[in-house]
């Protein structure tokens, strides 16, 4: 656990360190709000010993800031909802088993673009936390062949992940901002507990997502040119 929480500030810290890095030469800031919205194109837990799981596509979006203060690098913060958890279907039976979770979640972004002024790709690095603000659950498998997961309570509501995300970001002089981006989501918790004596020695949530989003810049060049 403390190796994780090592490596999530590790990250932390290098998204932020193009911050002090180039602040040598001036640069327009540009200030975007805006929202995204997407899917979870596949959610999963990652169990070991590990459990058959189903391709399940869930919710995921949310608010946007962005602060572009160098020419190829800014932050970004976002507030998102996030559908996560995991499906079975039963060999035997085909009852279908799910639990949904439902998070909170913070992500802090390294953004890194590159492009046209009108066309620009990016790639967004960072770590996210999250939390569980609720859960839904079905009913285990009739026969009992479902596992000791399909009757665990979540024990661990917090969590904790790293990402890296591709998109690209189609710009209007006064329409905003429109993007369209990929991730993949890791995560360094666990769901359940995980010491020896517990059935699983790992249960991190693990997802793909894609999102369309739009920003609008709250700073325009003229307010820029009275700093």
């Amino acid at each position: 656990m403390r190796n994780r929480i090592k490596i999530l500030l590790v990250i932390a810290l290098l998204s932020l360190s193009g911050i002090v890095s180039a602040q040598y030469k001036f640069y327009y800031p540009e200030l975007y709000v805006g929202t995204n919205q997407g899917v979870a194109l596949w959610t999963t837990v990652g169990f070991s010993p590990s459990v058959e799981e189903n391709f399940d596509v869930r919710y995921h979006g949310g608010i946007t800031v962005r602060y572009i203060i160098q020419k190829y690098f800014g932050i970004q913060a976002e507030l998102n909802y996030s559908q996560r958890g995991w499906s079975e279907t039963s060999a035997k039976t085909g009852e279908r088993y799910e639990h949904r979770l439902d998070y909170l979640e913070l992500p802090l972004v390294s953004h890194i673009f590159f492009g046209t002024e009108i066309f620009k790709f990016y790639i967004n690095l960072g770590p996210k936390i999250r939390y569980m603000i609720y859960d839904k659950v079905t009913a285990p498998f009739s026969d009992g062949s479902g596992g000791v997961q399909q009757s665990l309570a979540i024990q661990n509501r917090f969590d904790y992940s790293v990402f890296g995300g591709i998109g690209f970001e189609f710009r209007t002089k006064k329409a905003g901002s429109f993007f369209f981006e990929a991730r993949y989501d890791y995560g360094l918790g666990n769901i359940f507990h995980t010491s020896k004596s517990d059935p699983f020695q790992r249960s991190n949530n693990q997802a793909i997502t894609i999102s369309v989003g739009y920003l609008f810049n709250v700073l325009s060049k003229k307010k820029n040119d009275n700093l």
